[in-house]
């Protein structure tokens, strides 16, 4: 293999507004308290620690260690603000079980009338025999959907009593030991557009029904394959056909059956 030509790139024209002296070796602490922001910058290890210092009706920017869990943070945003959320809609590329634990309280102790959980497809093949039957098993009959599509998106909405509250970034609902950054803020007219596009995933992919305690995980011979859960309507129609087959086969009133 030809080696690459190594490139200098100039960073002048950056208008990057960061402590200099960080250097390899300081704590992730320390690195994560450097950046200097316009807007209010916070750093936290712990979610419920978060939630407590938080004033709702400010906008914030958050970079968080890699201790720190979002799930956990999302619980302890509506527990200890007294929300009572109407809707939450969360995207994430993957979860733990604690998460989905986490996602029980929000409807069971916390009053969540409906949780949407969008998560990636690289998810469900990974935990497809593992995490995924737990997630059913917890989910159903309470008002919890999940959508599977291939999607690296980290979003939560939470239309609550308070008002309508968004929070994006790079964080993952369970821990990553990584440095992750989010935003968290209110802007109504952004909400609705976001939540008239998580709708449509929810309508097109949505592979659990929690209230309803259906799911089409079961005999899903595509779950696993490049283009999971990506033909969707492709299942849903094969299982109408074969209703209809049986339907044929079966003898109409009055008639006797061959």
């Amino acid at each position: 293999m030809a080696k690459r030509k190594k490139q200098d790139f100039d960073f002048s024209s950056l208008d990057l507004d960061l402590d200099l002296s960080i250097r390899l070796g300081q704590s992730e602490a320390e690195f994560i308290r450097a950046a200097k922001l316009s807007f209010e910058p916070v750093a936290f290890d712990n979610a419920q620690e978060m939630a407590e210092s938080l004033d709702l009706s400010r906008d914030y920017f958050a970079f968080v260690s890699g201790k720190f869990i979002f799930g956990d943070f999302i619980e302890a945003l509506c527990y200890v603000h007294y929300l009572h959320p109407l809707a939450i809609y969360i995207t994430t590329l993957g979860m733990g079980q604690n998460n989905v634990d986490s996602i029980v309280n929000l409807v069971d102790y916390l009053g969540a009338e409906k949780v949407n959980l969008i998560v990636s497809n690289y998810f469900v093949s990974v935990e497809r025999h593992k995490l995924v039957p737990y997630m059913v098993q917890e989910f159903c009959g309470k008002p919890v959907d999940v959508a599977v599509l291939a999607s690296h998106c980290k979003i939560c909405l939470i239309d609550c009593d308070v008002g309508k509250i968004i929070i994006a970034g790079s964080a993952n609902l369970s821990s990553s030991n990584n440095v992750e950054q989010f935003h968290i803020f209110q802007d109504d007219a952004l909400f609705d557009w976001l939540r008239g596009r998580l709708d449509d995933v929810m309508e097109q992919f949505t592979v659990i029904h929690g209230a309803e305690s259906e799911t089409i995980f079961e005999n899903n011979k595509h779950n696993l394959s490049k283009q999971a859960f990506g033909i969707l309507g492709d299942v849903d129609n094969g299982k109408r056909k074969q209703l209809e087959r049986r339907q044929k086969r079966q003898p109409k009133h009055g008639e006797e059956e061959a």
